[in-house]
């Protein structure tokens, strides 16, 4: 369902997917595509799932805040 649904949304479109499948449909987006996610729980701009090597812990390095 997520593969088809990320060959329906065309380049620079925000797209409201509800909840489940904006987790699922950037890793199918075709390379290249600029697509806005955005998640009936307020996930805005997800994209592919990071593999360990991608992931960039610094926006968590402060967390929880003094």
């Amino acid at each position: 369902m997520a593969a088809q649904a990320a060959t329906e949304l065309n380049h620079g479109e925000y797209v409201n997917l509800g909840i489940g499948l904006p987790l699922l449909v950037p890793n199918y987006l075709r390379a290249g595509s600029s697509v806005t996610v955005q998640a009936e729980n307020g996930v805005l701009g997800v994209g592919p799932f990071p593999y360990d090597d991608e992931v960039d812990p610094s926006p968590w390095s402060n967390w929880p805040p003094a």
